[in-house]
């Protein structure tokens, strides 16, 4: 349900977006361990042997030239050794594309990666329908049977590589350490693979993660923006320091009462030495909001552009959450009110 959320299922590689992981399960957080040892993996031939020595491939380029970017995924650019770069709420993402090859950048809320929360996708020229994402995921998991995981140094950096089904591409790969939380997934690359495999691991080889330059704002997966007892999420997208889009995702028809329903009334907390403190209101005098309710469809989602600049201001840097109230709406007096949160930060 979550963008930046993954989950790889074998025969056929799928990419589904969860709220928990099953299996092995690499995060920005905890990193799943593997007793494979460490193996050679220049051929990529995924047989059931394995080498005693790790493969290790180049740090990453010094290059100058950043790619230009746009509020949605940028336009493939054609020049010889060009950085790509992409920044994001978690640190930013760089990779050198030779020439050949294509890219795109794609930011936070672009919806034009198949997985992950922003990134880079690059692919050879004349293969636009394909091609290798790697992004920002803060969970990535993986479960099924045929999945075979090998471990190597990938551009300075341990990374777990798993393939499914044996065949001759691996399905992703999983950094750790200090480039935790980035992941490189595979899609329609049988084409080209056996031609273009060994550029495709020089172009991760030179890949940088600074995750101390951050941008943006990101939503926080947590217990509190789900209500199974009316089968509710709430997530958000777009996340400014002015607002934010708030997305509500009913998934089980038969667990409401009544009808969902919301309005314009929200509150904002700010995370404070551990604890959660109101945003101070900027507006003297009184406020109030709009006596409205907006209807959410069973098993559908909606969405509500919500600016809070005109009581809370522009906000700072920081951890915060928003808090709003559904109503399970059966009759005049008679429906039950829920309150429901969903968590940010901004940099």
């Amino acid at each position: 349900m979550k963008k930046h959320s993954i989950l790889l299922l074998s025969s056929t590689l799928s990419i589904i977006l969860v709220l928990s992981g099953c299996g092995s399960t690499y995060s920005a957080n905890t990193i799943g361990s593997s007793e494979d040892q460490p193996t050679d993996i220049a051929a990529f031939s995924n047989d059931a042997s394995s080498s005693e020595e790790e493969t290790n491939y180049p740090v990453p380029y010094n290059e100058t030239e950043a790619a230009e970017q746009s509020a949605l995924c940028s336009l493939p650019l054609h020049s010889a050794n060009t950085l790509a770069e992409q920044g994001g709420p978690y640190g930013k993402i760089s990779l050198s594309i030779p020439d050949g090859w294509l890219f795109n950048t794609c930011p936070p809320d672009s919806d034009e990666l198949l997985s992950g929360l922003y990134g880079i996708r690059f692919y050879p020229e004349g293969a636009e329908d394909s091609g290798i994402e790697l992004v920002y995921a803060d969970s990535f998991g993986v479960c099924g049977t045929g999945l075979y995981e090998e471990t190597a140094t990938i551009a300075g950096n341990p990374a777990h590589i798993g393939t499914y089904d044996n065949h001759t591409y691996w399905d992703f790969i999983a950094f750790e350490e200090d480039y935790a939380g980035i992941v490189a997934l595979t899609y329609n690359v049988e084409g080209w693979w056996e031609e273009y495999s060994e550029q495709a691991m020089e172009i991760l080889g030179t890949l940088s993660y600074d995750a101390s330059d951050k941008e943006g704002g990101a939503y926080i997966r947590t217990p509190e923006d789900e209500l199974d007892k009316i089968g509710l999420y709430l997530t958000l997208e777009k996340i400014t320091p002015a607002g934010a889009t708030l997305v509500f995702r009913q998934y089980d028809a038969k667990a409401p009462t009544g009808e969902l329903e919301y309005g314009d009334a929200f509150t904002l907390e700010v995370l404070k030495n551990n604890q959660w403190e109101a945003v101070p209101v900027a507006v003297t005098g009184d406020y109030g909001f709009h006596q409205i309710a907006y209807s959410i469809p069973k098993q559908n989602s909606t969405k509500q552009e919500l600016n809070w600049e005109w009581l809370y201001g522009t906000l700072e840097a920081g951890s915060y959450r928003i808090q709003t109230e559904i109503v399970d709406f059966r009759a005049s007096g008679d429906f039950d009110k829920y309150s429901i949160s969903a968590q940010f930060i901004l940099n």
